[in-house]
């Protein structure tokens, strides 16, 4: 099992001193040296306040945040937890996504989803009801900046006319692409198209806000998993080369809450039964040295044995 911790900006209760330099080099050095495989920060540049006053998690720029931490760090791979291509002109986003895999010497993993907070696609000026088209039509420009293509295409809202981006990805053919999402539209794009499944477990009372099915239980996570698998074989695909990641097994970690180390070696030991390959999950940022003490205690108890 691999692990990856988002930083705890992703705590809706996080503070100023979280995003420090000193505090972010400390979160990225820690994770490191305590063995996480990956880092990560999310996507969230224009919320609503409604949303943010409601216990919506917080955010800094995922491109920024993450080549900071390329600089103070050497192995931890850089997580997108996630990436919403469909905020951005796709050239931008692939720009962003190569120089970032250069600059981390190829450590990049490009965790997306599509978006749920309408108030925030009509605040960047993208309508929402095409979200998915621009997604799909995001990564096929994105594949071939990646490639170091001449690309042709007319898309929303742009033309490009014979365009070549530089740098094209370190990684090749591209970075893993790693989709988040529990419905059968992001399932099958992943077996089409894909290098890892973000299945999360959410119960019947969430997914209205994040507009996404419902998994509320292990054993529902691991007929999901099974659903991969027979797509897999619906198109000719080795299930193996997908990476199955876990998130929502644990809501939000935080060592002053008391953590049942157990029961959680436990949980990691199921998911390792159904095919899960990575967990990731957040912690806790209303208190800079918690966010450490947990990211330790977590190494320790869990990831050591």
């Amino acid at each position: 099992m691999k692990f990856a911790v988002q930083h705890g900006i992703g705590d809706s209760r996080w503070v100023p001193d979280i995003i420090t330099p000193r505090e972010v080099r400390r979160f990225a050095q820690t994770a490191e040296r305590v063995g996480f495989d990956a880092i990560a920060f999310t996507d969230h540049p224009a919320p609503s306040n409604r949303w943010v006053e409601s216990g919506g998690e917080g955010a800094v720029d995922l491109f920024t945040s993450l080549g900071f931490c390329a600089a103070v760090t050497s192995t931890v791979r850089l997580m997108t937890y996630v990436l919403l291509p469909t905020y951005r002109n796709p050239f931008v986003t692939a720009h962003q996504v190569a120089t970032l895999d250069h600059l981390s010497d190829g450590r990049v993993i490009v965790g997306m989803g599509t978006g749920y907070l309408k108030s925030e696609f009509h605040a960047l000026g993208v309508d929402p009801d095409n979200r998915r088209d621009r997604f799909e039509e995001a990564m096929v420009i994105a594949k071939q900046v990646w490639a170091g293509d001449d690309v042709f295409h007319e898309g929303h809202g742009f033309s490009a006319r014979g365009v070549r981006s530089a740098p094209s990805a370190l990684q090749h053919p591209h970075p893993p692409l790693w989709l988040h999402g529990n419905t059968d539209w992001a399932l099958n794009w992943v077996v089409r198209n894909g290098q890892g499944w973000i299945g999360m477990i959410i119960d019947e009372q969430r997914i209205k806000t994040l507009r996404t099915r419902a998994i509320p239980t292990v054993d529902a996570f691991a007929a999901r998993v099974g659903d991969v698998r027979v797509a897999c074989e619906r198109h000719g695909r080795d299930p193996a080369t997908i990476e199955i990641v876990n998130t929502g097994i644990w809501r939000m970690l935080d060592i002053r809450a008391g953590l049942d180390a157990e029961r959680m070696r436990d949980d990691v030991g199921r998911l390792a039964e159904v095919g899960v390959d990575w967990i990731a999950f957040n912690i806790c940022g209303n208190d800079p040295d918690a966010s450490i003490e947990t990211v330790e205690w977590f190494a320790s108890e869990i990831i050591a044995r």
